[in-house]
This record gives structure tokens, C-alpha cells and sequence, in this order.
């Protein structure tokens, strides 16, 4: 066993005994590793995988996700979750586990933006993306925690850290810790009362693509499955796929003042 997996098993704490863990130098990616393991029934739920690189790590909608090492956390968990579970539930557990970590091992209040990324003063720190399997669910997840040497690419876009010195074992075994736990309770209220206050974009106008076109909505809330609430020209709907982004540079900064006051 590395050293990696013994912080990952610190950070695993009670949940240790019915988790299985490696980490490994460079992977492709996380999610497909453990997605030919799976299939090929070589491992079992929960497993937690954690890589110090990616060579093809990829977030939502199939964007390069960029993974060089010894700056971030690279890790995915394969889970089992309760039949007929929403991905949208399992997505919001996991936003909020990776916060609860990041706010025990680091002091920072990472805020969300629905519907899987984690910002820290205005810049994207964090993405989740859960792929549903035959054998269950692959939860996979991919945290800045230093600014490479020159800067993230540009085709990171809003890409940033969160520039903290953390033990990445650790902060693996909390983030899988805390998801195990709330997959556990995943239809208590509290899950998503926790994911709603990390979420500032209730009351504010962002933009929106539905049907090939952009168009601007004003944010009413999340629903029961992680859907997000929204009113446009149309009126009411409820987004459950793709994304939003800010309605406005002035209101990415706003964001960034509230977060700074609120750390």
C-alpha cells in the first residue's frame, strides 16, 4: 500500500471497511478505468480510485477536463446507489460532498453552479460528472488544487485553484466519506437543502441553451430532483439537462464579492 492510499483510507475513516481503494500514477481517466473494471467484473462497489494525472480526463458534454500532476485531485467512485435513483440526486450529493471536504480540509466555501461545478471566487475549482453503468455508477470528480507552472490552458475557460497545500489522499477519502454517507439517506430534504444553500443563482438571470438556441432566464430555484427551476418568455420550466452559464461579467463579479465576504 502507498502512501496515497493510506491518506485516502485516514480520510475514509468509518466508511474504511467496505471500501476498496487504489491510487495510481497516470491513468486515462479515472471514470474509464474503473468502467472496463466494472464491466469486466474485476472490482465491486464502493471502489475508489485516484490517479496523480489523467491523459484523457473529460467532464460534461465531453470536454477535455485538464489534469496535469501534482496540482489536483483525480479520483472516481463507483457506487451502487438505491434503485430508481435520479442521476440528478446522485450529482447533487456528490457537489455537496466535495464541499463539505474542501470546507473541512481546507477552511474555503466553494459555492455551486448547477448543476456540477464548484467555483471559489468566481473561478471554476472543481467538476463532477456521474456515469451510469449495468453495474452501478461511476461517480468522477476532478478538484484544481494548485495553479500549474504558466497557467491553466486556455481552453480551460474560468478555470482555478484552490491554492491550498491539502494532503490529496485525504481529501480523496473525505469526498467518498461524505458521498457514501448521504447515498445512504439520498431522499432526505437535507441533501438538497445543503446543495440549494451553496447554490447562489436563485433570483439572478443567467443564459441558457434549449432546442440549438441561447436564450436569458431568471433562476426560481432547484427541484426535488436537481432539476433547475427557471422563468423566461415562455414562463415557468424546469432544466434538467445541459447548462447555464452567467447572465453577465458584472454579476461574476458580484459573485466573487459575496464569496469573499463569506469565507
Amino acid at each position: 500500500m502507498n502512501q496515497l492510499e493510506e491518506s485516502m483510507r485516514r480520510g475514509l475513516g468509518g466508511a474504511l471497511e467496505r471500501v476498496s481503494v487504489r491510487a495510481l500514477v497516470q491513468v486515462d481517466s479515472t471514470n474509464l478505468r474503473l468502467k472496463e473494471e466494472a464491466r469486466a467484473g474485476r472490482i465491486r462497489p464502493p471502489f475508489l480510485l485516484m490517479a496523480d494525472s489523467q491523459t484523457a480526463g473529460r467532464g460534461r458534454l465531453g470536454r477535455r477536463f485538464v489534469s496535469p500532476p501534482e496540482t489536483g485531485l483525480y479520483m472516481s467512485l463507483f457506487i451502487s446507489p438505491p434503485p430508481e435513483t435520479e442521476s440528478g440526486k446522485i450529482t447533487i450529493l456528490s457537489a455537496v460532498a466535495v464541499c463539505r471536504a474542501i470546507e473541512e480540509a481546507t477552511g474555503l466555501r466553494p459555492k455551486i453552479k448547477w448543476v456540477n461545478d464548484l467555483f471559489v471566487k468566481g473561478k471554476k475549482v472543481c467538476g463532477i460528472l456521474a456515469e451510469r453503468i449495468d453495474q452501478g455508477v461511476i461517480v468522477g470528480i476532478g478538484v484544481n488544487l494548485l495553479t500549474p507552472p504558466g497557467g491553466f490552458p486556455p481552453e480551460a475557460g474560468a478555470a482555478g485553484a484552490l491554492d491550498k497545500q491539502v494532503d490529496r489522499g485525504l481529501l480523496a477519502g473525505l469526498i467518498a466519506r461524505y458521498l457514501l454517507e448521504g447515498l445512504e439517506k439520498i431522499g432526505d430534504p437535507s441533501i438538497l437543502d445543503a446543495y440549494r444553500a451553496r447554490m447562489p443563482l436563485v433570483g439572478r438571470q443567467v443564459r441558457y441553451v434549449r432546442n440549438g438556441q441561447e436564450k436569458t432566464a431568471l433562476v426560481t430555484g432547484v427541484a426535488q430532483d436537481g432539476g433547475l427551476m427557471i422563468e423566461d418568455e415562455n414562463g415557468p420550466s424546469v432544466l434538467r439537462t445541459g447548462e447555464v452559464t452567467l447572465g453577465s461579467e458584472q454579476f461574476a463579479q458580484g459573485w466573487r464579492r459575496e464569496e469573499a465576504q463569506n469565507e
